[in-house]
């Protein structure tokens, strides 16, 4: 090595080369970017030559560290920026924005510390200087559990002043919902109002995500960088020196091992074959479900009990004909590389409205009723529900061109559904229980977008985009040995079946204790045999069933709850887990209240002291929830 390093003594060389052989190549990159910084700073009249600057292409290509390389003289303090990352999740994706967000950052020279808020010491928040946060909203505009303890204390009389912290936030949420991203606006504005200072504008992401966190994550770095740039040479000129700015090095290659995992995601969907599907409601039923089986043979596409499938689904050629035929426009109009008929088939929302979508199309209706109505929060929440855009036009007419009308529609999202096998039990499969939604509503007939899609135009031998959502926010314990029990009425069974193949593969030895309801018994009992196997062969401890009309008085999963508390609250107390799938506006909020009254119950304590018990359970990742 000496050989390169000609102004060097014979034992400053061997020295450094002992040093380097130990480092890894992005610690090299890191020390080369440092050296160098260090280099401008003792020659600051020097023209330093410039090194080509890549961009990387997209999320999943990693990044190397940051080199500052221009001739101004500018230079990082003698220890790295430290940089706090602090995430509030649901099912995941903040966690692993988060993640991705302290990579990028690590190899650009900085160090970042992640902490997910749910085991954040509050205390730490006056000392932090500069912090990225990333946080879903949950619910009605509510901070996810994990996020609680940290909102709360930001928003209490006991909130540190943060002048000294420098903060960035990225918000996740999902536009169909009335408080898109409401969390993360109020931790922006409560940190300002702090005295913070913003170092990076928050980004507010629909559930398309990963294009608007990468820049996110690029700008909130950058600017972070440019601070520390600024604050070594004493300007503050946001990093700026002598009109030139840092440049940034990168290196491409996706940051996956799994080349076909790399290949098939949200953007790039593997088209998988339907092998299977089976209604699984007897005749009579009112309730249309269907167990869908689908090859993901030669994909690369592996997956965990709790995960998601996303379905990439296609709008119901009925609705687009109607849209069409109301907004006065042809299939075959010109938008930007297309049609407007393609588009309105695979690109835009049309089965549910947003609230943004109807400010759009009132900028063309100018419509007071339409002003009015996204002025009163309870009238939108209203009028929000069941309505689609078919509606939209027929109650609000207006001109439109096929660009103007592409424009106010909302990007077409996947839809996720829980994934109801385990790979351990059926290998290079992935299986889904799918009710189709049919309903008439102001004398349409509306129908949901995938499970309809799935229901009615997908037959076996036919092939579905899917790719893989993890969720990190409902996963099998790690101890094998804990019980646990599972609350899945309807098509909320689907993750259930999953957990119990897993369990039986693994040979765990905790019970399982599933919790299921329906309307009726002969009809409606989705995966009665294997159930009935399973309790045979003893790896399903105990099942409840509450079939609701069976009988006068309706009775449902919550009641099948309160019926065993005594042994609901004795599994709880020696460790077990409890898991919630369903419908999330009301059932959700049943069992909660259920097991809320369970414990007060059992313990003997006070409605406030069960309701604490729950949340710390919600806390230590025993009580989970799969809702929608």
């Amino acid at each position: 090595m000496s050989q390169y390093l000609p102004a060097f003594p014979d034992t400053s060389a061997d020295w450094f080369q002992q040093i380097t052989n130990n480092l890894s190549p992005d610690q090299l990159l890191w020390l080369s970017g440092y050296s160098y910084g260090l280099a401008v700073a003792k020659k600051p009249q020097e023209q330093l030559p410039p090194a080509s600057t890549p961009e990387p292409e997209n999320l999943h290509q990693a990044a190397a560290p940051v080199h500052l390389l221009n001739a101004a003289p500018q230079t990082l303090d003698s220890a790295p920026p430290s940089l706090t990352i602090l995430y509030g999740s649901h099912t995941g994706n903040s966690k692993k924005i988060a993640h991705r967000a302290a990579e990028h950052a690590q190899k650009r020279g900085l160090k970042p510390l992640v902490h997910d808020m749910n085991e954040y010491p509050v205390k730490n928040l006056k000392q932090e200087k500069n912090l990225l946060l990333v946080v879903s909203t949950h619910g009605e505009g509510d901070p996810p559990i994990a996020a609680e303890d940290v909102y709360t204390h930001l928003h209490s009389a006991r909130a540190p002043k943060l002048h000294e912290t420098s903060f960035s936030v990225l918000a996740l949420g999902d536009k169909s919902y009335l408080h898109f991203c409401k969390t993360g606006a109020d931790f922006d504005a409560q940190l300002e109002k702090l005295g913070a200072s913003r170092l990076h504008p928050r980004v507010d992401c629909d559930v398309d995500f990963e294009d608007d966190a990468e820049a996110w994550i690029e700008g909130a770095v950058k600017a972070l960088l440019e601070k520390s740039v600024a604050n070594a040479n004493g300007n503050s000129t946001n990093g700026h020196a002598n009109g030139t700015t840092a440049a940034y090095a990168t290196t491409n290659g996706h940051a996956t091992a799994n080349g076909h995992a790399a290949q098939y995601t949200k953007k790039n969907p593997f088209a998988a074959s339907l092998l299977e599907k089976i209604q699984l409601n007897g005749r009579g039923s009112h309730k249309e479900t269907y167990h869908l089986e689908l090859s993901l043979e030669d994909s690369g596409l592996v997956y965990e009990p709790g995960d998601s499938l996303g379905v990439v689904a296609e709008n119901s050629p009925r609705l687009v004909e109607e849209v069409l035929e109301i907004v006065k426009l042809s299939n075959d109009a010109p938008v930007s590389d297309s049609t407007l008929g393609e588009i309105l088939s695979r690109n835009v929302e049309l089965t549910v409205l947003t609230r943004e979508t109807l400010t759009k199309h009132n900028e063309f209706a100018q419509s007071s009723e339409l002003a009015a109505i996204l002025a009163d929060t309870s009238r939108l929440k209203s009028y929000l529900y069941g309505n689609d855009v078919a509606d939209l036009l027929r109650t609000f007419p207006t001109q439109h061109t096929a660009d103007s009308f592409a424009s106010i529609l909302r990007k077409l999202p996947p839809r996720l559904y829980s994934i109801a096998s385990s790979l351990k039990e059926h290998e290079s499969e992935v299986h889904l229980t799918v009710g189709a939604v049919r309903y008439e509503a102001g004398e349409r007939r509306k129908e949901g977008l995938a499970s309809c899609f799935l229901a009615d135009r997908v037959g076996v031998e036919g092939t579905v985009k899917v790719f893989i959502e993890c969720n990190d926010g409902f996963k099998l314990p790690q101890n094998p040995a804990t019980d646990i029990i599972m609350v899945g009425p309807g098509t909320g069974i689907a993750p259930f079946r999953a957990f119990v193949e897993e369990r039986a593969n693994d040979g765990a030895t905790g019970k399982n204790w599933l919790v299921f309801g329906n309307p009726h018994f002969t009809t409606d009992f989705l995966y009665q045999t294997e159930w009935q196997q399973w309790l045979k062969k003893d790896v399903l401890s105990k099942l409840h069933v509450a079939f609701s009309r069976d009988q006068a008085e309706k009775i449902y999963v919550q009641h099948k709850l309160l019926a065993n508390s005594r042994e609901i609250f004795a599994w709880l107390e020696s460790g077990a887990s409890f898991y919630v799938c369903g419908d999330k506006n009301r059932m959700a909020y049943d069992v909660e209240s259920a097991l809320t009254k369970i414990v007060q119950q059992e313990s003997g304590t006070s409605s406030e002291k069960a309701a604490e018990y729950v949340k710390s359970l919600k806390k230590q990742r025993r009580y989970l929830e799969d809702v929608y």
